[in-house]
């Protein structure tokens, strides 16, 4: 008798657990919603302590995180949500290339672009962002594919005119880049002709002095060649 009710007793303390952390993950999310990160957080933080199994309270406390402006701390709990996401890979890996990028850590970011880009290749807002990263990298023919591929999918985007200008800019930055490249191969080969003219002119001036010397031994047969 005494140990079914020492087993009924775990049994709901376990449910009260789970209970709580259900609590604090609805409230908490609610919160995040109304785009209220201060006091979404610490409930969050109850309900991942409470219940570390549900991914979406990682990826809401990477963003928060974010939002208070603790790109570090962001980007430490999406990594540990990413060992048991299901649902949500390309967030993750989107919302951490956010985090890198505002570190200014370009490289790092367009790689977990790429990885949320491989999990899930419709995320049209990770074209966008690692457009971005890659111009910041001086990646201009990379950056403007993905800037085409954003405005192919989303070609009504608010943002649509500023990303044709960024576009027109990188087409003029790669024309100058062409051009610079056509002029110096251009004077690499007037260097290069002047070379030549030069050892044509060593090749011709060896010539006649090689008859002169002929001439000067009298030798007919160098006589005769140079007739």
């Amino acid at each position: 008798m005494g140990k079914r009710i020492a087993l009924a007793g775990v049994l709901f303390l376990a449910a009260l657990a789970a209970f709580g952390a259900s609590v604090f993950f609805e409230k908490g999310e609610a919160l995040f919603v109304q785009n209220k990160p201060k006091d979404a957080q610490p409930l969050l933080e109850s309900a991942l302590n409470d219940d570390p199994s549900n991914e979406k309270t990682y990826l809401y406390l990477g963003i928060i995180y974010q939002q208070l402006g603790d790109p570090q701390k962001a980007i430490e709990v999406l990594k540990r949500g990413l060992n048991i996401a299901t649902s949500f890979k390309d967030l993750f890996y989107y919302n951490m290339g956010n985090d890198f990028f505002s570190r200014k850590e370009f490289a790092s970011a367009e790689e977990n672009y790429n990885n949320a880009l491989a999990a899930n290749h419709n995320l049209a807002e990770a074209y966008l962002n690692r457009a971005n990263a890659r111009l910041q990298q001086q990646g201009y023919a990379g950056a403007l594919a993905d800037y085409t591929l954003f405005l192919q999918m989303k070609p009504q985007d608010p943002q649509r005119p500023g990303i044709e200008k960024v576009m027109a800019l990188i087409r003029g930055v790669q024309d100058d880049i062409e051009k610079a490249h056509q002029a110096e191969i251009a004077k690499q080969q007037a260097l290069m002709n002047d070379v030549l003219n030069s050892l044509n002119n060593a090749g011709e001036d060896t010539k006649n002095l090689s008859v002169e010397s002929i001439k000067g031994q009298n030798d007919p047969v160098s006589v005769d060649i140079k007739d």
